[in-house]
């Protein structure tokens, strides 16, 4: 008897599969070791970065949703997992031209001493390596879970003081429109009964970031369409700083209604957790009455022409890891100590009528990272002026001129109130300054900054991180230095600045007591 013809092809269609699968498999594997590898090296290189990210979330409220990061993009990846069927990693070499800019950018925002900045330019050099190691069309089937990675990125800090601002501005106009008498000096807001103040953990940034992160996330469920999509983004992002202003509004409403005897017990309870477990619930309902009701229509994503050799994970991983490797082998280089034994830093004399004033000093900043700091004071008669210098030889992580660890005050409950720039005649040039104005339990200081770096003078942070990355990138010299000028009022500011700028104005040169202290 014939044999079945039957029973071959039958055993033949049953083995195909199976043989296809083992070959499928061998490019996810090398991608897999090749992602392990380049991550973990990655990692290890810029761990400082990592750790600090890290810690951010924990001690920071605003933050401490960057835990649930990770575990929701692997949910989302185990989620879009059917996307994956018939794709295999094919290597995409291009996409490490990517590494090149985000090293330089890593490198002036360790320079200049900006975390966050560090922090992103790591997660745009993961994007990089997964576009590299896995092709544009795994990494197209895995876009999202992939790009929600920024959200572990703890940015928004700069925020803190616009939405400071318009807290105040609403609830001063909330409570006029509302005939309650209140007065505003900045961020202090009186009514009647009580005095309130906009602190920085009152800007509600924390339920802001919260938002957006949930946002997108909703939105990605919830709706196919583009616009859709951002339009509930952006609708996440409003709601909460107007959400914000209401709380803050009820609060202060509340305690003038009550005299002051409720607002104290809810504004951590009632108006806190509640009032925006409601805002957010809210949300939710408008974005889930709009969602996108029809069946999810996928795209069907092409299959990979062809597999993947060993040979070009390991080239891609040799390219990947000395490009990501160069930043940090120059910043290393960057970071050796060539300063030598400072000298003593003095301050400058100050012409008459002003004079050196031997009496104590009750004003004390903190710049914990300094290398050297010098402190004065000074007497016109009835008027008294104070002068601060903080000095640093040279920046590192842990010593930064421009440091929330630096502060004006020592008052564990010092505020600052206002915040402005101008222009003033100091040490005989004409220099821009900072000038604030805070309120500790000792009384009110008007306070005119500046930074000096690379050999100029700047009021503004930001324009001093800039000039601190050229003079590292150049060979500028890396000294630096904080100068503050101090004069505590009572009721009339105004006067504080005209005697603000009397005292700068009969101050001695600054420059020759900053060259002084390290011979060149």
């Amino acid at each position: 008897m014939a044999p079945d013809p039957a029973i071959p092809v039958e055993l033949d269609t049953k083995l195909a599969p199976s043989h296809a699968t083992n070959l499928d498999a061998r490019p996810w594997r090398a991608a897999v070791a090749t992602l392990v590898v380049l991550l973990g090296v990655f990692l290890a290189l810029y761990w400082r970065a990592a750790s600090d990210a890290v810690a951010v979330w924990s001690n920071s409220r605003a933050y401490n949703h960057g835990f649930l990061i990770l575990p929701i993009v692997c949910y989302l990846i185990y989620e879009r997992r059917h996307r994956l069927s018939g794709l295999a990693p094919l290597p995409y070499p291009l996409a490490l031209l990517l590494l090149l800019p985000v090293g330089v950018c890593w490198l002036i925002a360790k320079i200049v001493g900006i975390a966050e900045g560090q922090q992103l330019a790591l997660l745009v050099g993961v994007q990089a390596i997964l576009l590299s190691v896995l092709g544009k069309r795994v990494y197209r089937a895995l876009r999202f879970p992939f790009l929600y990675l920024f959200f572990l990125v703890p940015s928004g800090d700069f925020l803190i003081p616009y939405l400071q601002d318009f807290t105040a501005w609403f609830v001063v106009n909330g409570l006029r429109l509302s005939n309650v008498p209140v007065y505003s000096d900045g961020f202090l807001i009186s009514i009647p009964n009580s005095t309130f103040y906009v602190a920085e953990a009152c800007a509600g940034l924390r339920f802001l970031i919260a938002m957006i992160a949930l946002g997108f996330l909703f939105a990605d469920f919830a709706y196919r369409s583009p616009l859709r999509r951002a339009s509930f983004v952006a609708l996440c992002a409003i709601t909460p700083i107007i959400a914000n202003g209401l709380r803050a509004y009820g609060i202060i409403l509340l305690a003038y209604v009550t005299d002051g005897s409720v607002a104290s017990g809810v504004d951590h309870i009632l108006y806190g957790w509640l009032f925006f477990a409601i805002v957010m619930a809210g949300l939710l309902w408008v974005g889930w009455r709009f969602r996108d009701k029809d069946p999810v229509r996928e795209h069907p994503l092409k299959s990979s022409v062809a597999a993947a050799s060993p040979r070009q994970f390991i080239t891609v991983a040799m390219i990947a890891l000395g490009l990501v490797a160069l930043p940090r082998a120059y910043a290393a280089y960057l970071d050796r100590d060539l300063t030598g034994a400072p000298g003593k830093l003095v301050l400058p004399a100050v012409a008459a009528p002003w004079s050196a004033n031997a009496g104590d000093d009750d004003w004390r900043p903190r710049f914990p990272g300094a290398n050297l700091t010098a402190q004065g004071s000074f007497r016109d008669g009835a008027k008294r002026a104070d002068l601060f210098v903080a000095y640093y030889l040279r920046q590192t992580d842990d010593k930064k001129l421009v440091s929330a660890a630096n502060t004006l005050a020592d008052d564990a409950n010092g505020e600052i109130s206002i915040r402005s720039t101008a222009i003033v005649a100091l040490g005989g040039q004409i220099l821009p300054i900072a000038v604030t104005r805070i309120s500790t339990p000792r009384g009110k200081r008007m306070i005119f900054s500046l930074y000096w770096v690379a050999d100029r003078f700047a009021a503004s942070a930001m324009t001093t991180k800039l000039l601190q990355a050229k003079a590292a990138l150049t060979g500028g010299r890396p000294e630096a230095a904080f100068i503050a000028l101090s004069v505590e009022f009572a009721s009339d500011p105004d006067g504080a600045i005209a005697t603000l700028s009397d005292f700068a104005a009969h101050l001695g040169p600054l420059d020759p007591m900053l060259h002084a202290v390290v011979a060149r």
